[in-house]
């Protein structure tokens, strides 16, 4: 039988169930077809003090390439300074480009390292929380979710669909101080730049693939947010 751990993911605009499927031998030309027709990413844990674990890294890249894998990630313990003590970050990324390096107890923090930005295993769960994945389920109520909803479907999705008639009721009729006018330019501004942003999407989708559209989508969405000031 297989086992399978359910991992959930919950965002800001959507959440998704995501089933962790242990491997057992570190070859994948055991994986059945079935496991393989589903998999849309890959975790792959080594030894960083095994240097023999670089004589199998192009075997993986060709892999997350053949089967199409957008999200593919190596993960090790603590990656050594020097090749003599074993795999370096340098050596792994140089033999599979295709794959991200995770260190889930890094020996030290980076001085130019930005002192909120995740490490370790934070940096493993906003990795598999920021990947856009095929089953995901977008929440309803929110003006953004409704914009990035509308751009995901695809490319023939109607951009117009992130504003609608209701949500143009709710703003005032006119401004009534010099105040109210300039925030009123500036927001008219605003949206007038998200519009573009929308279009601009709307024309170059058709070459993007799903993640990529997924992912500009979003940004949009959090534009929108930013724009009309909603609460989480």
């Amino acid at each position: 039988d297989t086992v399978a751990y359910r991992y959930h993911i919950g965002t800001k605009y959507y959440e998704t169930d995501v089933l962790l499927f242990p491997h057992s031998t570190p070859t994948t030309d055991t994986l059945s077809s079935a496991i393989l027709n589903r998999t849309e990413g890959l975790l792959i844990y080594f030894d960083a003090h095994d240097r023999s674990f670089l004589e199998r890294l192009p075997a993986y890249g060709a892999f997350v390439q053949q089967q199409d894998i957008d999200f593919g990630i190596l993960l090790c313990t603590t990656l050594p300074e020097n090749a003599s003590e074993g795999v370096t970050y340098g050596e792994a990324k140089q033999l599979c480009t295709v794959l991200d390096v995770i260190e889930l107890e890094p020996a030290t923090e980076d001085d130019d390292q930005p002192s909120d930005e995740a490490v370790g295993v934070d940096e493993l769960i906003q990795a598999m929380h920021n990947h856009i994945w095929s089953n995901v389920q977008i929440h309803r109520g929110s003006r953004a979710a409704a914009a990035l909803e509308a751009l995901v479907v695809g490319a023939d999705a109607e951009p117009s669909g992130a504003l609608s008639d209701d949500d143009a009721a709710d703003e005032p009729v006119g401004p009534n101080t010099n105040e109210e006018e300039e925030r009123m330019e500036a927001a008219l501004n605003g949206f007038e730049k998200l519009l573009t942003e929308v279009r601009n999407l709307h024309s170059n989708a058709t070459s993007w693939s799903r993640n990529e559209r997924l992912a500009y989508a979003q940004e949009l969405a959090e534009m929108f947010d930013n724009m009309v000031e909603e609460d989480d």
